[in-house]
């Protein structure tokens, strides 16, 4: 995963509200180091979107560089062409206010780079970031998204992890794709219902979540979440379902997994059986079924 810092013109507003990113060779077909970048952007890359003073939000790319004209209400610079390169994004977070000079205190000055050394934006659209810098500004933006209570940081119990804990990029990246699931699963939302139990909550109570463990879902899987992920409760669904005690059969039936250790978990579990799960359909059977297959076979 690779950090990027894009400035922003007066097509802040548009950029951010339709999530893309377009640039052109400039005058005379030159093509400055800066557009070149993004065709290096690759999907699940970071992006703190900068429009002056402030960043502004922080994206996530999505699709990775596409041919395609100048998108309506971009601004054309005298001399550019019509043609060039789009990348789409979707936004993490949005109406920040992190100031250029505290951005500066956490981004090295160098060239090239996003800042001088007064701390002002250079003339550049998008400017590559260390691990380092993007972290910091990370944590600056406040973008820690809801973490799962089980399976999305530890896999299955004892058998990725082992007795080592996921390192600090790891946790980045996994806080990163929750928030994007996230958005993306609640679609604006207040309330949703819950995948297992049906029952409809408050976002807040709700845990974006893949379908099958983290360290089973490849890196494709985890950027096409139609697929891959599922909002389960936080009142319990979510833990049963990423231990094992409930999975999700081949016609969508909720059945029993892992064997129950207390009465309150049986319980629990017996409420479940024989539901449908709201989140199965042709698009996530395969997940399901991989998911099973994995709980199953680690059954004491």
């Amino acid at each position: 995963m690779q950090y990027w810092w894009a400035s922003h013109g007066r097509n802040y507003e548009q950029a951010i509200t339709e999530g893309t990113l377009w640039n052109c060779p400039g005058p005379g077909g030159v093509l400055p180091g800066d557009r070149v970048h993004l065709k290096e952007m690759r999907r699940g890359d970071v992006v703190f979107n900068y429009f002056g003073p402030y960043v502004r939000a922080v994206s996530v790319v999505t699709e990775e560089w596409q041919e395609a004209p100048r998108p309506g209400g971009y601004e054309e610079q005298l001399g550019e062409g019509a043609d060039g390169w789009l990348v789409r994004t979707t936004p993490l977070a949005e109406g920040l206010r992190v100031h250029r000079d505290r951005a500066a205190e956490l981004v090295a000055v160098r060239n090239p780079g996003p800042l001088n050394a007064a701390g002002k934006p250079r003339q550049r659209y998008i400017t590559a970031l260390s691990e380092e810098e993007g972290q910091a500004l990370l944590e600056e933006c406040g973008v820690t998204a809801p973490q799962s209570s089980a399976g999305s940081l530890r896999g299955l119990p004892g058998s990725v992890w082992g007795a080592d804990e996921p390192d600090e990029q790891t946790l980045t990246t996994i806080r990163l794709e929750q928030g994007y699931l996230r958005k993306n699963l609640l679609r604006g939302r207040l309330k949703a219902p819950c995948a297992i139990c049906g029952e409809e909550l408050p976002a807040r109570l709700l845990i974006a979540g893949y379908i099958k463990p983290r360290p089973n879902t490849s890196e494709a899987e985890r950027l096409d979440f139609a697929a891959s992920a599922m909002l389960t409760c936080a009142l319990g669904c979510d833990a049963l379902y990423e231990w094992g005690y409930v999975v999700v059969d081949a016609g969508g039936t909720i059945r029993a997994g892992q064997p129950a250790e207390t009465e309150r978990i049986a319980n629990a579990v017996k409420a479940l059986v024989r539901r449908h799960c709201a989140a199965f359909n042709e698009h996530t059977a395969a997940c399901f079924a991989e998911n099973e297959r994995l709980m199953l076979a680690h059954q004491p």
